[in-house]
């Protein structure tokens, strides 16, 4: 531990280095010796290269073809109250027959019928009254808040729009180079606590879809815990790992402004990091993969 470098916030780490848990939420596996570490709240947390990551093996398939999301250990990847080992990052969630239970496809199945349930699940989706909700962040760690959130129903009108005050009070000039937030666009903006009573009203009966799933999910429950909110946004499924599967792309992982790029939905050229912006580039992304693009 001593020969890698230390670092002291998470301002100060480079870009490419995420923690293990990061990592296998990406549906990747670290390798080799942790390349940094970084003190946070007291503990040292290994970080790793995610360009020296590899794809996680897939697990022994599954003794039923179905599952009941209302058992904790057959949740999908990215949904409420699923973490560490309980994650089941080998599977897909795909809609069955009926809103309350999933059927599952596994990552090593013959592709083109994985990729045809992946097209048979944004197909489902784009049925259905749902939401995709997408954040900007003060960083990527444990430590981090959501400083904008933006969510979208599936008509691509906005449903929900806010810049949000962290509470820690700054935003990192290296995070800021990515989304252009700084701490003075926050200033007068609401917190968390106040938006999030409107997001989970918003959300109530309705799918939830981000294109990071893992992600936002943390994000947003971590969030909800630094201003004691102990109810959960629960159900977030991932638009990335279906965009994935119906591309062929075997990692099961893909950034938005690739996905954007190769559908041809990226009118700008680059993607704008601004949360309404991206939640309704994952919208226009899913239609044109259901619509065979």
């Amino acid at each position: 531990m001593s020969d890698a470098p230390h670092y002291a916030s998470w301002a100060e780490v480079p870009t490419g280095l995420r923690p293990e848990n990061d990592l296998r939420f990406a549906g990747l596996e670290p390798r080799g010796e942790p390349a940094a570490w970084l003190l946070l709240d007291g503990r040292q947390v290994a970080l790793f290269r995610e360009a020296d990551a590899v794809p996680r093996a897939p697990k022994a398939p599954p003794t039923r073809g179905s599952v009941d999301p209302s058992r904790s250990s057959d949740r999908p990847p990215g949904s409420a109250g699923t973490r560490g080992s309980g994650v089941r990052r080998d599977v897909v969630v795909l809609p069955g027959t009926g809103s309350l239970r999933r059927g599952v496809v596994r990552a090593d199945a013959d592709p083109t019928t994985t990729a045809d349930a992946a097209r048979g699940w944004i197909r489902t989706l784009l049925k259905e009254d749902f939401l995709v909700l997408d954040t900007e962040t003060t960083g990527l760690g444990y430590g981090a808040e959501v400083i904008e959130i933006g969510v979208i129903g599936p008509d691509g009108r906005e449903r929900l729009s806010s810049l949000v005050r962290p509470r820690g009070g700054r935003v990192p000039a290296a995070v800021t180079a990515i989304h252009g937030i700084t701490m003075d666009d926050l200033q007068g903006a609401p917190t968390f606590a106040e938006v999030y009573d409107a997001l989970l009203e918003l959300a109530r009966g309705r799918r939830v879809v981000a294109w990071n799933a893992p992600f936002d999910e943390r994000m947003v429950r971590q969030s909800a815990a630094t201003w004691g909110r102990r109810e959960r946004l629960k159900g977030f499924e991932c638009a990335m790992r279906a965009y994935a599967l119906a591309r062929g792309l075997r990692q099961g992982r893909a950034k938005l402004e690739r996905a954007a790029a190769e559908t041809g939905v990226l009118a700008a050229g680059r993607q704008s990091h601004r949360s309404s912006e991206d939640a309704r580039l994952t919208l226009q992304v899913l239609m044109r993969v259901a619509g065979g693009r």
